[in-house]
């Protein structure tokens, strides 16, 4: 009686399920669940040196094998790690876990997750060309992670954005560097102070102001002539782009250099705004004030900055000279201890 309870415990019990293709077998065999082919489909893909990935429904993927294929000796479970795939147009995310294994001998088992799982944090192409597109629009990667943030509700790295731009920014710079710039000859001129890692530089940028083009741009660690020299010289020999006139930032550091052969055709212009802030340094001074203060000037004294501003802003030639006439009776009739400041002030509006 014993015996015959053990031998129906364990013999096998096979069931076979009828289907109505047997009854009928002009009807079409059942298609195959898609989440199932699916995975038949990966785990196709994925035999990488000698070891077999599959993939659970849970996401997880796990070496098949039980055993090492060098040495023989049986592996081990070691921990797993997570795999995201960011999705486009901010439709979410897939999350995948690696379940590592490991000889005891050999050491952990690597092999290629690629085709089942990204590296890292996989982002969809979409946000890759979107990124490169706003850069060239003139966004900063600082800027660019704050676009992502607010349209697409995902936090990607600084470092990640700037990977991006590099792919696409190499070959730009052979293109940039071959084409020719459009040029008009009247460039501006600026000099920048930066720091860059705790250190003093400067950014010594002209721009065409008719076609807006950037012909040179440079850091460099000093300013002045040297500097200046060096970067009007790549632009006429590298770019060979002739330069007729410079609007330049009120600067004095240039020595010089349009006294020489090579500078000396170049027609010079203040940039008026910075001529305004000169002026009106000077109009401070001579009101008893710090040319660098951030204080507005007393409303006594601002007639007189507007009638500077009026030479300034003259459209014609006969207005200004008319301008000039006025400013210069205007500081002859005027007294104080710093009168200086006004008639220096005075030969930079003549300049």
């Amino acid at each position: 009686m014993q015996v015959t309870k053990i031998r129906e415990k364990i013999a096998p019990i096979k069931i076979e399920q009828c289907t109505l293709n047997k009854f009928f077998p002009e009807i079409p065999n059942p298609k195959e669940h898609g989440l199932i082919k699916k995975l038949k489909q990966i785990n196709g893909l994925s035999v990488n040196e000698g070891y077999t990935l599959r993939m659970k429904h849970d996401g997880t993927i796990y070496i098949k094998e039980e055993y090492c294929l060098d040495c023989g000796r049986r592996i081990i479970k070691n921990g797993y790690n997570r795999r995201i795939a960011i999705l486009a147009e901010g439709l979410g995310k897939h999350e995948f876990r690696i379940h590592r294994k490991r000889c005891p001998y050999c050491g952990e088992i690597k092999p290629d997750y690629s085709k089942l799982a990204p590296k890292n944090g996989n982002y969809h192409k979409s946000y890759k060309r979107r990124a490169r597109q706003h850069y060239m629009e003139g966004l900063m990667p600082s800027q660019i992670q704050r676009v992502f943030r607010i349209d697409f509700g995902i936090e990607i790295s600084i470092t990640t954005i700037v990977n991006w731009i590099e792919v696409v920014r190499e070959p730009l710079r052979e293109i940039f560097r071959t084409t020719p710039v459009l040029s008009s000859g009247y460039w501006g001129y600026d000099e920048i102070h930066l720091r860059i890692n705790k250190e003093r530089m400067y950014a010594i940028d002209t721009v065409d102001v008719i076609t807006r083009f950037v012909p040179v741009a440079k850091i460099s660690e000093n300013m002045g002539r040297k500097a200046g020299r060096k970067v009007l010289m790549e632009g006429r020999k590298n770019c060979q782009l002739w330069i007729n006139g410079i609007v330049k930032d009120c600067t004095t550091n240039l020595g010089g250099l349009f006294r020489k052969k090579s500078f000396k055709h170049i027609l010079q212009q203040n940039c008026l705004m910075h001529v305004k802030w000169i002026v009106s340094a000077h109009v401070k001074a001579f009101a008893g004030m710090s040319k660098r203060s951030n204080k507005p000037l007393p409303k006594e004294w601002r007639w007189l900055r507007d009638r500077l501003y009026a030479l300034i802003n003259a459209k014609h030639e006969s207005d200004a000279y008319i301008q000039l006439e006025i400013i210069r009776n205007t500081i002859e009739r005027l007294k104080g201890k710093r009168i200086k400041e006004l008639h220096t002030a005075l030969k930079q509006l003549e300049g």
